[in-house]
């Protein structure tokens, strides 16, 4: 680049010398210094645009305003902020110093703000606890470069006389490194505690491989999995199921249309004890802004459940969202 920015100074340094080109009005900006620009812009590379700009306006000290307002709005258009607006940035960056100020940090720990929902719900419960009950929830996800943070959160409660009929809290986490356009590496974590399941609480811990089987809107789905390990004390024996587990799990998103979207998640742990299955289907339609009413199914069978528990629980819920 130092070459081409020399040769075009030298152009541009024997052109201005001619009494044409003196004799233009400071607010068009010469047809050679314009063609030095027209060949930065062609780059697309916002530090080049910068430099070029920079030897331009030495060499034509007359047109610095024009030359400056053309190659800052050029950069502006390269360098959009979050929400899709230009950013301010001039032609030597966020300042007036000449240097371009470093990209944002993308590593795990860079800050960038989190997107997902809040969930406040009403369900109706059957199997090891068949009551009405309330319950909220988050789901949040935060992106940084090739690093994704993924933190999921439910605490379910319903009473009856004052006696408590349902209690299930739980919160997982899950870190995705992208490493291709489709496919990802992850680690997730989880507790849920379920005060009817016949279990005191389940811990898992465990890594794999993620995979975008098709990516964008309107649809999308994803499979993942990998080996891990499950941690079970049972209420009743005081036994502990402590177990290598193979994790799987499926998420499709559908957008139906504007407004109204379908999601369907199945995931599968498996031990040598006891297989646990889970799925969530679940219909959203936006009422208005970032507030959504939906309705969602959920289906969980435990090949091999505690003495004296069923097989089979379900939830049906209706919730409003706020989406964040």
């Amino acid at each position: 680049m130092t070459d081409k920015i020399a040769f075009l100074i030298a152009s541009a340094a024997l052109t201005a010398s001619t009494p044409a080109l003196a004799a233009q009005e400071p607010a068009n900006i010469p047809d050679i210094a314009r063609a030095m620009l027209d060949v930065a812009y062609e780059s697309e590379d916002p530090k080049e645009i910068a430099a070029v700009a920079k030897a331009v306006k030495a060499v034509f000290p007359d047109y610095d305003e024009a030359i400056t307002r053309s190659a800052d709005a050029r950069i502006a258009s390269l360098t959009p902020t979050e929400d899709g607006t230009p950013t301010e940035e001039g032609t030597s960056g966020a300042d007036n110093t000449g240097e371009t100020p470093d990209e944002p940090p993308h590593g795990v720990f860079a800050i960038s703000p989190w997107e997902g929902k809040i969930s406040a719900s009403a369900l109706l419960s059957s199997g090891n606890s068949e009551n009405t009950a309330v319950g909220v929830s988050i789901d949040a996800a935060r992106t940084a470069g090739a690093w994704k943070h993924n933190f999921k959160g439910y605490l379910d409660l319903g009473e009856s006389g004052g006696v408590t009929n349902q209690k299930r809290w739980g919160a997982s986490y899950k870190l995705d490194y992208n490493f291709g356009d489709r496919t990802y590496a992850y680690a997730r974590f989880s507790y849920d505690e379920d005060q009817f399941s016949g279990f005191d609480y389940r811990l898992f811990a465990g890594a794999g491989l993620g995979h975008y089987l098709f990516e964008g809107e309107p649809f999308s789905w994803k499979i993942e999995g990998g080996p891990g390990y499950r941690y079970s004390p049972i209420d009743l024996t005081r036994e502990v199921e402590s177990e290598i587990a193979v994790y799987a799990a499926t998420e499709i998103d559908w957008l139906i249309r504007e407004g109204l979207k379908f999601d369907q998640d199945v995931t599968v742990t498996w031990t040598s004890p006891t297989t646990t299955i889970q799925s969530v289907t679940a219909l959203t339609t936006q009422l208005w802004g970032d507030l959504s009413t939906g309705i969602s199914f959920e289906y969980r069978y435990e090949t091999d459940p505690p003495l004296g528990r069923e097989n089979t629980d379900t939830i049906a819920k209706a919730s409003l969202i706020y989406g964040f």
